[in-house]
C-alpha cells in the first residue's frame, strides 16, 4: 500500500487546478454561477476536478491534488444530482461533462487502490448513469455521442463492479445492490456466451434474482431470438434500456432466419405481423418497411382481402397492405446492423 498515494484534498476541485483554469479561462459552463448577474463568472464551489491523461514523464500527484474516497462519492453524488437535471443545456453536453468528471473520479480511485467497500458505493452510481445514457442518446449523431466509448467504460466499469463483489464481504455493506449489477452486466451483454458462462459459474444452478436474464441468455445461445425478446420485455425499467440496444441485432437475425424458414417466390408475410413479432411499436412501425429493404428484402403491396372476417365472424374491410416477400438467396448479410433506437415501452416504463 506504501507505493499509492492516499488524498487528502477534500473538495471537488483541487485549488491548484481551480487557480489554473481560472486563470486560463478553462471553466465551463456548469462550473459558472448562474446567479451571478452575467455568464461565465466561475464559482470555486462548483468545480469539478477533470480528467487529464497520465502520461510518461508527468510527476507523481501530490497528496492534496488526490480527492480522499468520501469526497469521491460526494462529487458523484453532486454531479447526479445537481448538473444531470440542469436542464439549461442538453442532455449530450450535461452527458459530456459528466462523463469526463467521472472519468477523473475513477482515475483517482486506481491511484488510491480504495479497497472494494470504498469502490462500490462509488462506481455503482456511474454504472447507472452510463446504462441510462447509453440508452437515452442512442439516437444522437457520433458529433454528439459516441456509444463504442460510452460502451467501452461501461462494461470495465460493471467488470471491476462484479470484482469487488467477489472480493468483498457483502455482510459488511451498508447497501448490497449486487444482484442489481449483475443483472446490468447480462442485460448489456445478452447474447454473451462469456457472460453466460460467467452467470453459471458463479452460481451453478441459476438464482431466483437472475432467473429471468440467464433464460435470456440461453435462448440467445439457442438462437431463440423471439424467446429473447419477449423475455426482456419484462425487465426491471434500466435493464430493459440497456437491453433494447441490442433489438436490432435480434432483429436482424429474425429477419435472416425468416428469410430461409419463409422463402417462396409466391407467398408473402404481412407487415403488421413482423411488427408484432419483431416487437416494433409506436414510430418504429413506420421504419419497418424501411428496415427490410436495408437488408435487401422485398416489400410488396397486397391487395385488399375480400370476404375477411374478424375472430367473431364479422366482416371486415381491409385496405391494400403490404408485406415482405423472403428469399435466402436476396437476404444481404453483409449490411451492417440498423442503429439503435429508443423503445416506447421502455421509455414509458423510464418516464414512470
Amino acid at each position: 500500500m506504501d507505493q499509492f498515494t492516499k488524498g487528502i484534498c477534500s473538495d471537488m476541485c483541487p485549488r491548484a487546478e481551480i487557480d489554473l483554469r481560472i486563470r486560463e479561462r478553462m471553466v465551463h459552463f456548469f462550473e459558472t454561477d448562474p446567479d451571478a448577474g452575467r455568464p461565465g463568472v466561475p464559482d470555486r464551489y462548483r468545480m469539478v476536478k477533470e480528467f487529464t491523461r497520465s502520461a510518461a514523464g508527468v510527476r507523481q500527484p501530490k497528496p492534496s491534488d488526490i480527492r480522499t474516497p468520501r469526497t469521491l462519492l460526494e462529487t458523484v453524488h453532486y454531479l447526479l444530482t445537481f448538473v444531470l437535471p440542469d436542464s439549461r443545456r442538453p442532455y449530450y453536453e450535461r452527458y459530456e461533462f459528466i462523463f469526463d468528471r467521472m472519468r477523473a473520479v475513477r482515475q483517482e480511485m486506481v491511484i488510491q487502490n480504495l479497497p472494494p467497500s470504498e469502490v462500490l458505493p462509488i462506481l455503482e452510481p456511474i454504472v447507472r448513469f452510463l446504462c441510462y445514457s447509453a440508452y437515452r442518446l442512442c439516437e444522437a449523431p457520433i458529433r454528439e455521442f459516441d456509444p463504442k466509448i460510452c460502451g467501452q467504460h461501461l462494461q470495465e466499469c460493471l467488470k471491476k463492479v462484479l470484482r469487488c463483489y467477489e472480493e468483498v464481504d457483502t455482510a459488511l455493506l451498508a447497501d448490497n445492490n449486487r444482484y442489481e449489477m449483475e443483472r446490468l452486466y447480462l442485460s448489456f451483454n445478452i447474447g454473451s456466451p462469456e457472460a453466460t458462462q460467467w452467470a453459471i459459474d458463479r452460481y451453478r444452478t441459476v438464482h431466483p434474482a437472475l432467473n429471468l436474464h440467464v433464460a435470456v441468455q440461453l435462448d440467445c445461445l439457442r438462437g431463440n431470438y423471439y424467446a429473447a425478446m419477449q423475455r426482456a420485455a419484462q425487465f426491471a425499467p434500466l435493464e430493459a434500456a440497456i437491453a433494447s440496444l441490442q433489438l436490432p441485432a435480434f432483429r436482424r437475425k429474425l429477419l435472416q432466419q425468416f428469410s430461409v424458414a419463409y422463402q417462396s417466390r409466391v407467398q408473402t408475410v404481412p407487415l403488421e405481423w413482423l411488427e408484432t413479432v419483431l416487437q416494433y411499436d409506436g414510430r418504429e412501425c413506420f421504419l419497418l418497411a424501411d428496415d427490410c429493404r436495408h437488408y435487401n428484402l422485398q416489400v410488396v403491396s397486397v391487395p385488399a382481402m375480400q370476404g375477411a372476417s374478424d375472430d367473431n365472424g364479422e366482416p371486415v374491410n381491409r385496405r391494400q397492405g403490404w408485406a415482405v416477400k423472403f428469399e435466402k438467396s436476396q437476404f444481404d448479410a453483409q449490411r451492417s446492423v440498423i442503429p439503435s433506437r429508443k423503445v416506447l415501452s421502455v421509455d414509458r416504463a423510464l418516464d414512470s
